[in-house]
C-alpha cells in the first residue's frame, strides 16, 4: 500500500506510521508537499489517502537496502493503450534506466480506476542524481518514446514525486 499524507515534519509522518503493520517505510516529498508511507497492512488514519497497488513486474533491487531515495510516478492510460504502456515500460524504458548504477530498481503497480489504467511506477535510487543520467535522457528520446508522447495522456500528464528516506524503517 501506499499512503499519502500532508505531514512535512518526520516525527509526524511516523507518527501516522504507527497504524501500518508489516514492513514499511517512511519518506519525505523534497517539494515539502507532504510524505509517502510504503506499507503491506494497516489502515490508514483519517486524513491520509490509501492507495491499493497491485504489482505488475519489477527489476533491480527494491526496498531501503537500495538506496534512500523514491521517484514515484504516476501513469494514467487509456485502456486501448494500457498494453503498449506496459510492454514499452517492460521492454524498453525500464532496463534503458536500470544501466544506470545509481537507479537500484523500479516496481510498476497498478491500482483501481473507474476508467482507463492507472500505474505507479515505484523507482528505487541509489543516489539522486540518476533523475538527470544519460541513460534516462535516452530513455526518453527513442522512437518509441515519441510515439507514445504524441498522446495528451502520456508524459506530461505523469504525475512525478521524489521522496527521500525518513529515519523510520519497520518490520
Amino acid at each position: 500500500m501506499l499512503w499519502q499524507a500532508s505531514a512535512t515534519s518526520a516525527q509526524v509522518l511516523e507518527s501516522l506510521a504507527a497504524h501500518a503493520k508489516g514492513p514499511g517505510e517512511c519518506l519525505l516529498r523534497v517539494d515539502n508537499a507532504g510524505g509517502i508511507i510504503l506499507c503491506e497492512q494497516g489502515r490508514a488514519p483519517k486524513g491520509v489517502i490509501e492507495k491499493r497497488l497491485s504489482p505488475l513486474f519489477s527489476g533491480g533491487r527494491f526496498g531501503p537496502e537500495a538506496g534512500r531515495w523514491l521517484f514515484i510516478v504516476g501513469i494514467w492510460t487509456p485502456t486501448d493503450w494500457s498494453e503498449e504502456f506496459r510492454a514499452w515500460y517492460r521492454c524498453e524504458h525500464a532496463p534503458m534506466l536500470l544501466e544506470c548504477k545509481e537507479w537500484s530498481g523500479f516496481r510498476l503497480m497498478q491500482a483501481a480506476s473507474q476508467r482507463g489504467h492507472q500505474f505507479y511506477a515505484l523507482h528505487r535510487l541509489a543516489e539522486r542524481s540518476a533523475l538527470d543520467s544519460k541513460q534516462r535522457k535516452r530513455s526518453r528520446a527513442t522512437p518509441w518514446f515519441k510515439r507514445l508522447s504524441k498522446n495528451k495522456w502520456f508524459d506530461a500528464a505523469f504525475e512525478r514525486v521524489l521522496c527521500h528516506r525518513s529515519n523510520l524503517l519497520w518490520h
